[in-house]
């Protein structure tokens, strides 16, 4: 493990799966309630949020493992801007496109990033706060030689130094970074994919729409109230409990390639519970 100054005493959480039916009756109404309206799960966002930085959300570098060096690339699962949304100016340079800031009505948000294949042993994930002056959170996650893949990052609701106080604040917006740690002696070379994320106040409209929708159905409430973060993690809950379902999988496909994201439509999670617990044929 790497020894941190920033890093804040926590363990990674691990994303919290859904319980898969077991009865033929309760799959065939899975089946029926995905199938039911389903016109392409498509997420287009409400409004402009724009960072403050100037950078972009895919990274790709260079990585010495002993003798061998390997191109790393780190994509954030982030809808990609379209060459019409970007200023006239920036449309030739990738560099200099502000990332739009994306909403979170949890206190534990899960993020999620593609990294190709490497034999770095862990990643770092840093948050911090919306001007650079804190890390709010901190930790490494464990790579196990199981690259390429999808990377989940849970945060812990709480700060662990201080239980008292929620990690994410309503209201406030944050910067956060997965890196890829080749070289520890130049921090800025090493490949990492970033993202912002707002936290707001859950709705009511909202609430009421998840309590009275099926669980399967809720990565379409999030879609329709412009919320990415949870869109697309509980959409990859899904995907790893369900790896069978069809209507799951074009759910997935569906939505990443509504935000440019196509190129990882067949990629599978590297560190979600599901994959190893599920084993269910649905």
């Amino acid at each position: 493990m790497l020894s941190l100054g920033l890093v804040m005493s926590a363990s990674t959480l691990a994303i919290a799966g859904l319980k898969p039916s077991s009865s033929n009756q309760e799959n065939q109404k899975l089946s029926e309630t995905l199938v039911a309206g389903n016109k392409g799960l498509r997420f287009r966002r409400r409004r402009m949020r724009a960072s403050r930085r100037r950078t972009g959300g895919f990274s790709r570098g260079v990585c010495k493992i002993g003798d061998e060096e390997k191109q790393v690339n780190v994509t954030a699962l982030l809808p990609q801007l379209q060459s019409k949304e970007l200023p006239e100016d920036t449309q030739e340079s990738s560099t200099n496109v502000q990332i739009p800031v994306e909403l979170t009505v949890e206190e534990t948000p899960t993020f999620l990033v593609h990294i190709t294949e490497t034999e770095a042993e862990e990643a770092v994930f840093t948050l911090i706060t919306e001007d650079g002056s804190e890390v709010v959170y901190e930790t490494t996650v464990s790579l196990d030689n199981q690259t390429p893949g999808i990377v989940s990052i849970s945060i812990p609701e709480s700060d662990p130094a201080n239980p008292d106080n929620e990690l994410l604040q309503v209201d406030q917006t944050y910067n956060w970074f997965v890196t890829i740690p080749c070289s520890l002696a130049d921090w800025s070379q090493n490949p990492t994919a970033e993202g912002w994320v707002k936290r707001v106040a859950k709705e009511e409209s909202l609430q009421q729409e998840l309590a009275k929708t099926p669980d399967i159905d809720h990565p379409k409430v999030f879609v329709e109230h412009g919320v990415w973060t949870e869109a697309v993690s509980s959409l990859a809950k899904l995907r790893e409990r369900y790896p069978n379902n069809p209507q799951v999988q074009a759910d997935w496909k569906d939505l990443l390639e509504s935000v440019g994201l196509e190129n990882l439509v067949a990629d599978r999670s590297v560190n979600s519970p599901e994959s190893a617990e599920s084993g269910v044929e649905n």
